[in-house]
């Protein structure tokens, strides 16, 4: 599970809860995050509130910046 905690109005940092997920569920999500971060991207603008729109992510960081 991904989770996007508000930092700022404009930024937010993400979080993956993985208590709720099989070991086989964390592997994958986690491997999409290191080895695809275009496919995490966009689960991540997937949970984007309606009013915003995405502008940059810091994959380091783990923060995402919208608009």
């Amino acid at each position: 599970m991904i989770i996007l905690n508000p930092l700022t109005d404009n930024s937010y940092k993400v979080i993956i809860d993985t208590t709720n997920l099989t070991d086989e569920e964390r592997v994958k999500l986690l491997r999409k995050r290191d080895l695809f971060p275009a496919e995490f991207v966009s689960l991540l603008i997937d949970l984007i509130p309606e009013e915003k729109t995405f502008d940059t992510y810091s994959h380091f960081d783990m923060i995402l910046n919208v608009k």
